[in-house]
């Protein structure tokens, strides 16, 4: 009988990669042909094109660098990044070495239970970008999964832990410290369901970060003073050999150092020639990794002090944090998260091993997900005579007498089903249970409950009568409903995602921890004119994703350009785009932009990938050089003394404590030979230039106060002669937040109560008729020079209908002008941010 539920789960790792399948009430790791329980996420490429995977492939990184590779993870969603393989000429995307892995895994299921897959659970870090989990797809349909729906790590740890808890309400911390990132998520229970309601995590935190600072703290400046070995560094491409058997060699110490106080290094090293004479002997000690490793170590519970209070929470609301991931073995880190002053103070669970758990609940949740119906299954049941049932019934819940229904079946021939019954029998059942005979309607119709084991998977024959009481075949033949304490809610968006706008702000439309699937629209306008005849003039709508106020600090994950042979007549700026944005359970955006003044809809291109960087896997490393000397030269910049704000001084004080520059310039120089390096990098700026975003913004703290405290006296003017209670009590409100943000010099707060004090004041000149007047007036003198007749025209209108008073006329004429000369509004043009050319409404 073919699985109803995918059953599979796979944790689809940095280093290490592993396969589970669902059982009767938890899950079980599927091993490998090794007899491992997982395999190491290493490809390696011979010169006869031959492919390995795994143990074998990852020996290989040390001797043969030059076709081996691992760590490809982190370069999903790269749309240049290959890994070329000397030895066979061949060149493999990250997508394409990730595809290997789950064939591997897929080997290891046909020879472990002898049965092939084509549909399996992945998961993915709930930091991952829509680009890298569009990746992880696509590296499914190359391994031949054909159905792959996607859940993130945390999640899927929270499902395996959901079957081994008893808590029925309270809030669990999952910290997920694995090779290559970090993931900080707060779950609540309640009521028989758990959900993610807050996420922190960081792409760029794992335990492979803790190998490379052992190889760049310890293990090079060690080497290099015993032998000759002067380029022997991490960015220099004669070195990269040496490099490689020093990133194993700490690895493999840092791992024994879980269980011992020192681990004995010993390998070869090359001369400069590429041969091995150089004998290196390094004692690594615990004390060692703990001391590099502790501010990896604090970065997460940075992140976790994050989730926790953006979810409203304290520590003492948390009921246990779970540890997830190969690194949380680690004594010391345990210590550290258990400490209340210096870690969480949160009560540790590590009651399911750290390294197999999120594979374990991935596949829990796959025994929860139907397998896609399958139409040639029917067509053939049909033509072998069988009843196609239409059943709607839930595949897991923790309800013990589920509810199933019948819509009317398929037949070969149309029939009328008065008199025939259908019954459901549980043989296996404690104890065996059967539904009886359930009349059907003339139509074939019907509902029924089934009593269900907990706990367990039930599996019901279904026996379908005629009036004369014939049994007959059906199809399907049976049915199974998984019982479980728990069941996990619908999966949240880890990133927001919006339209970059002219000014380089960001117009968001689905926020992150929004659940999906998910829809939002939005109205934006055009600030350049489309001429078809000229060939002129461009319509872009930039999609960004990210939680960074200028648009281009967030990643650009599609675009829309409407260009004039796209057109059948002018579209003049001003003019409106609609913009509507959709995304699935499992990540995947779509995205389009109807023009009401053409009456077309345009899908936004959804590229999702981004530009690499790195020599074997592509891209252009000078241009991370370049920004690294942007950001030195900003950072130069910025001269604090006594006159400046002590938030300001603060930040850049922080910012040079944790030696930003000397991190991001290490990666750089790094990126000529390492692409994970590159990745990292890449990373690092983007927060460094938001970091000192941040900092400039302080600056003009000051300049806000004063902004909003004017907007106030204006307003209370106002109000005093055409406002009315309603506009008092609402600035009265305004005021009292602003003051707090004031006082604990929030920048975000203050700025939206601005905002708010401003629509007040739109909201009285509306009421009392006077907006179209402020506008106009705000626009006039901009305009007065304008050589456009029409806009001169509309001017001269605006003016009459000022003096007479005809605020409809008045308003008619202000929209017109928008559309006519968008740029007098205050807009910015095109060449900020990311070129958009579409702005958010003035009201």
């Amino acid at each position: 009988m073919a699985r109803e539920n995918i059953d599979f789960g796979i944790d689809l790792g940095t280093t290490t990669s592993i396969i589970a399948v669902a059982t009767a009430d938890d899950a079980t790791v599927v091993r490998n042909n090794r007899q491992a329980e997982y395999t190491p996420s290493a490809v390696y490429v011979s010169g006869s094109n031959k492919v390995l995977v795994g143990e074998s492939a990852k020996g290989r990184l040390v001797e043969d660098h030059d076709n081996a590779t691992a760590e490809f993870k982190l370069q999903m969603g790269k749309r240049d990044a290959h890994k070329h393989f000397k030895a066979s000429g061949r060149s493999m995307s990250p997508e394409e070495l990730s595809a290997e892995v789950l064939k591997s895994l897929r080997g290891d299921v046909q020879q472990a239970v002898r049965e092939s897959i084509g549909a399996a659970v992945i998961t993915v870090p709930a930091a991952f970008e829509l680009d890298q989990c569009d990746a992880t797809r696509k590296a499914a349909e190359l391994a031949g999964l054909d159905f792959a729906p996607l859940i993130q790590e945390p999640s899927a740890a929270a499902w395996a832990y959901s079957t081994h808890l008893a808590t029925d309400r309270g809030f669990w911390l999952v910290y997920d410290f694995g090779g290559g990132t970090f993931d900080a998520a707060i779950v609540k229970v309640a009521d028989g369901e758990f959900s993610t309601i807050n996420h922190a995590g960081d792409n760029f935190l794992g335990g492979k970060l803790i190998d490379w600072a052992l190889v760049e703290g310890l293990l090079i400046p060690a080497a290099r003073k015993e032998f000759p070995l002067p380029d022997l560094a991490r960015g220099h491409r004669k070195s990269a050999g040496n490099i490689a058997k020093l990133k194993a060699a700490a690895e493999y110490a840092k791992i024994e150092l879980s269980r011992a106080d020192s681990a004995e290094i010993n390998l070869r090293l090359n001369d400069a020639d590429g041969t091995p004479v150089f004998d290196f002997d390094f004692e690594l000690t615990r004390a060692d990794v703990e001391r590099v490793a502790m501010p990896l170590y604090q970065r997460s519970v940075t992140l976790c002090r994050k989730a926790v209070a953006d979810a409203g929470l304290g520590g003492g609301d948390i009921e246990r944090v779970l540890l997830v991931g190969g690194t949380t073995i680690a004594p010391a880190l345990r210590e550290l998260l258990a400490d209340p002053a210096e870690g969480l103070g949160i009560p540790l669970d590590y009651s399911l091993d750290p390294v197999t758990v999120v594979a374990r609940g991935a596949a829990i949740f796959a025994g929860t997900q139907r397998m896609p119906s399958r139409p040639e299954r029917a067509e053939q049941a049909l033509g072998e005579g069988k009843v196609v049932l239409n059943l709607k019934y839930p595949a897991a819940g923790s309800d013990t007498e589920p509810l199933v229904g019948g819509l009317p079946p398929r037949t070969a021939q149309q029939r009328d089903w008065t008199g025939s019954t259908i019954e459901f029998a549980h043989p296996d059942g404690t104890p065996p249970w059967r539904s009886g005979q359930i009349p059907l309607t003339p139509e074939g119709t019907f509902s029924t409950r089934l009593r269900a084991d907990e706990h367990t998977v039930n599996t019901y024959d279904i026996e379908l009568r005629d009036a004369q009481g014939t049994v007959t075949p059906t199809d399907p033949e049976r049915i199974s409903y998984r019982h479980t304490s728990k069941m996990g809610t619908a999966p949240t968006l880890s990133h927001s995602i919006g339209v970059a706008l002219d000014n380089n702000e960001v117009l968001w439309l689905v926020r992150k921890g929004a659940e999906l699937p998910a829809t939002a629209r939005a109205i934006l306008y055009s600030t350049l004119t489309v001429r078809r005849n000229e060939r002129t003039g461009l319509i872009r709508v930039p999609i960004v994703e990210g939680e960074r106020s200028k648009a281009d600090r967030n990643m650009l994950i599609g675009r829309l350009d409407i260009v004039p042979n796209q057109v059948d007549r002018d579209v003049p700026a001003g003019s409106e785009v609609e913009v509507t944005l959709k995304i699935d359970t499992s990540f995947t955006p779509r995205a389009d932009a109807y023009v009401p003044l053409v009456d077309e809809e345009f899908q936004i291109q959804v590229e999702l990938g981004r530009t690499g960087a790195g020599t074997d896997f592509g891209g252009a490393v000078e241009d991370l050089a370049d920004r690294f000397t942007e950001l030195a030269d900003r950072l130069d910049a910025l001269r604090f003394g006594d006159v400046h704000p002590g938030e300001a001084a603060e930040l850049v004080d922080r910012f040079r404590a944790d030696d930003v520059l000397a991190d991001v310039r290490r990666l750089a120089d790094a990126a000529a030979v390492d692409p994970d390096a590159a990745s990292t990098c890449e990373n690092r700026l983007r927060d460094a230039q938001a970091a000192l975003d941040d900092v400039e913004a302080a600056l003009v703290f000051p300049e806000l106060v004063t902004s909003g405290r004017t907007a106030v006296a204006q307003t209370q003017e106002l109000i005093a002669d055409f406002g009315a209670s309603r506009h008092r009590t609402a600035l009265h409100n305004a005021e009292r937040a602003m003051e707090a943000a004031i006082a604990s010099q929030d920048r975000t707060v203050l700025k939206r109560q601005i905002d708010v004090v401003r629509d007040i004041i739109r909201e009285v000149l509306r009421d009392s008729g006077q907006l179209a007047a402020v506008i106009f007036a705000g626009r006039e003198p901009r305009l007065r020079d304008n050589p456009d007749p029409h806009v001169q025209e509309l001017l001269q209108n605006g003016r009459r209908a000022l003096d007479e008073g005809d605020v409809a006329r008045l308003t008619a004429v202000n929209a017109q002008l928008e559309r006519a000369a968008p740029d007098a509004v205050g807009h910015a043009d095109a060449s900020g941010g990311l070129g958009s050319t579409v702005r958010a409404g003035d009201l």
